[in-house]
């Protein structure tokens, strides 16, 4: 399972976009899957019809929500990691879209079953990395998150803006504090330092 961050919504249209699997990164389960892998994976999910498969949270519930475009990002790409599956998904729900909008689902997340395949490899990670997080509440921090021996991510925290900082507990959004919470991706700045 890996968390990727919505980059690019559509309001008129009610369209979320963003990564469902980069490659080659160790995801939040200290897997990965490599860009061939993840092609497959993609035009599998739409040969199988799955674009209306889509829930909230795991919770094994469709929301109404649906796959409209489907992609693997380019060499190049302004928006999205290069190999990486990136989908655009419709989400009719008002409820659903509102979540989006507060930023209380902030990113996607596959769900399958997969043949694992014990690999050992040698990736350097840094013991930081700092970026800044979207827009919330008027305005924005720049964070530092930490990682332990393994890769994974060890936590960290926002400089203080307004008053208030925000903990990183987990990958994609920060802590709640003063009232709101802030996205964040450290996907591109782990690449990026590579």
């Amino acid at each position: 399972m890996t968390e990727c961050v919505i980059k690019k919504t559509d309001e008129e249209l009610q369209i979320v976009y963003a990564e469902v699997y980069v490659p080659d990164i160790p995801d939040t389960h200290n897997e990965y899957m490599t860009e061939e892998t993840i092609r497959k994976m993609a035009h599998g999910f739409l040969a199988k019809g799955f674009v209306n498969q889509v829930d909230t949270n795991h919770d094994n519930t469709t929301n109404g929500s649906y796959v409209v475009e489907s992609f693997i990002a380019r060499k190049g790409d302004q928006d999205f990691i290069a190999g990486a599956w990136v989908v655009g998904i419709h989400v009719p729900d008002i409820t659903v879209w509102d979540q989006i909008k507060k930023g209380e689902l902030n990113g996607f997340s596959v769900e399958a079953l997969v043949q694992k395949v014990p690999r050992t490899i040698t990736m350097e990670v840094p013991e930081f990395i700092e970026g800044g997080t979207d827009t919330a509440d008027g305005h924005s921090h720049t964070f530092k998150a930490f990682f332990d021996d393994n890769g994974a991510l060890a936590g960290g925290s926002t400089n203080i803006v307004d008053g208030h900082l925000h903990s990183i507990m987990k990958g994609t959004i920060t802590e709640e504090s003063d009232g709101h919470t802030h996205r964040f991706s450290y996907i591109e700045d782990f690449i990026n330092e590579r």
